[in-house]
């Protein structure tokens, strides 16, 4: 499961859950239906490939390797260019016979209705049902001698996708630095939960020497908390590290929460047939590494402005703030969101924080878990959601945790779980960026598609069930 959620984010343009194979896994983690996250990558890409055939008056075979050619070389357009030798036959029949994404996906294996669901689709059923129109299209591709591939009911299974599964895996297994010689929580990598996320090690071989410690011996020879103050001033023999930031109260920032506060954002020039290019893979393993979260550019701990293809602008945070008040507390931030994570989960996630009670300074910690213990993918939603006694009891276990590592003079503050009441009717009936070539997939449409195969991120505000968007308004307002 871990190694196809980077292909489920493709698809999502909202929270994302991930899962972890953690002590306290959460119950709420959707098992998925009709082939989940294969069927909804499969019928995704097929889309794509469709309208860029359109946009660019080409054949199928032309698209499909346009679309490997914008990825980057090495391992994601390898992978690409062997898919699409693999299946490329099935799929360039089926598309230039007029079948929809839908139906060339259940004959390739990726898509399938298990018994007692319902069919699910994007586009419009062809004919009575899927189940109809795939025996015609099966026995077309027979009379043809096309072979279809075996997928071996798990697409990493085959030889072409394990390489790229692998290396999805190794990037969302954990939440903490992946390269950190000291293990102090504090790396020089700038992906992989390294310093996008948590401020910059300046001495990887020690492990007193990193972001928000206090200085020793005033840093008149090193630099022990990475802050760019240390030597001494020749006039007063005084460090500079005591002239200017002895008296000034340091404190560090850091966000415990979920995608939000990591700031995930998958760009939608990556859907939109219009705007697919070279230039808006270039920083795909980047993206990637950083689980498709921009924690750099978040209003929690972003740092730095961005001028990158699918993302340019001003960047604004709370550690900026901190920061532009007291330039003592340079690089001293810890992004601590993970995509999915609610208050169960968050009782792990907590022990990831880097913080030593005597020999740090204070924190300033953030406690954000806006909307996971209400929002999950489970068909039976309300019954995956975190009732209110045990997130009551999963928060203090958190707080007293955050007790034991933090300085005194830490402050944590807690955000409460969204009201989305607002999120469907707002989103329902604008194009989806998928759509936009022939202006026939709406988000309404997407969400919908998503529930079915039950991956969807939050089944009950993303949801066309009335009775079931009322019981989960009642739910967020009971008073904690």
């Amino acid at each position: 499961m871990k190694a196809l959620t980077v292909f489920l984010s493709l698809i999502l343009l909202s929270q994302v859950r991930v899962t972890e194979q953690r002590p306290n896994k959460s119950l709420r983690t959707p098992k998925a239906a009709n082939g989940g996250i294969s069927c909804a990558v499969c019928s995704v890409l097929l889309t794509l490939v469709d309208e860029l055939a359109v946009v660019y008056n080409e054949t199928v075979q032309e698209s499909l390797n346009k679309f490997c050619g914008y990825l980057p070389d090495g391992i994601f357009q390898v992978t690409c260019k062997n898919a699409a030798k693999t299946f490329g036959p099935v799929i360039i029949n089926g598309l230039f016979n007029k079948e929809t994404p839908d139906v060339i996906c259940h004959a390739l294996g990726f898509c399938r209705t298990d018994p007692g669901h319902e069919e699910c689709h994007i586009f419009p059923l062809p004919g009575s049902s899927i189940k109809n129109q795939l025996e015609f299209f099966k026995n077309g591709l027979s009379r043809r001698n096309i072979e279809i591939p075996d997928t071996k009911n798990d697409p990493c299974n085959m030889s072409i996708f394990k390489p790229i599964c692998d290396y999805i895996n190794t990037i969302f297994d954990k939440h903490e630095p992946a390269i950190d010689i000291d293990q102090d929580g504090h790396s020089t990598f700038t992906t992989l939960r390294g310093t996008s996320w948590r401020g910059k090690d300046c001495d990887d071989l020690s492990k007193k020497v990193h972001p928000g410690a206090i200085s020793f011996n005033g840093d008149r020879i090193t630099d022990s908390n990475c802050n760019g103050i240390f030597g001494k001033d020749p006039n007063s023999n005084k460090s500079y590290e005591e002239k200017f930031c002895e008296n000034s109260k340091p404190m560090g920032f850091a966000v415990l929460g979920d995608s939000i506060s990591a700031h995930f954002s998958i760009p939608e020039q990556w859907l939109d047939a219009y705007q697919i290019n070279t230039a808006v893979f270039e920083h795909l393993v980047f993206i990637l590494e950083n689980e498709l979260d921009w924690p750099q550019l978040s209003g929690m701990t972003g740092y730095m402005n961005s001028t990158w293809p699918v993302v340019q602008g001003l960047t604004n945070s709370i550690y900026l703030k901190l920061f532009e008040r007291n330039r003592c507390n340079f690089r001293d931030y810890q992004n601590i969101g993970v995509n999915g994570a609610d208050s169960n989960e968050m009782k792990e996630i907590v022990k990831t924080l880097s913080r030593n009670p005597k020999t740090d300074q204070p924190l300033i910690v953030f406690l954000s878990l806006v909307g996971n213990d209400v929002c999950n993918g489970n068909a039976d939603t309300l019954n995956h959601m975190t009732r209110p006694d045990i997130f009551y009891k999963n928060i203090i276990e958190i707080l007293s945790y955050l007790d034991t590592i933090l300085p005194n003079g830490s402050h944590v503050m807690l955000t409460g779980l969204a009201n989305g009441t607002v999120l469907y009717d707002s989103l329902k009936d604008r194009v989806y960026p998928l759509g936009r070539v022939k202006n026939n997939i709406y988000y309404g449409d997407m969400y919908t598609y998503l529930s079915c195969l039950e991956i969807g991120p939050c089944n009950g505000w993303m949801t066309t069930n009335g009775s079931m968007f009322i019981l989960k308004k009642k739910f967020d307002l009971i008073d904690f």
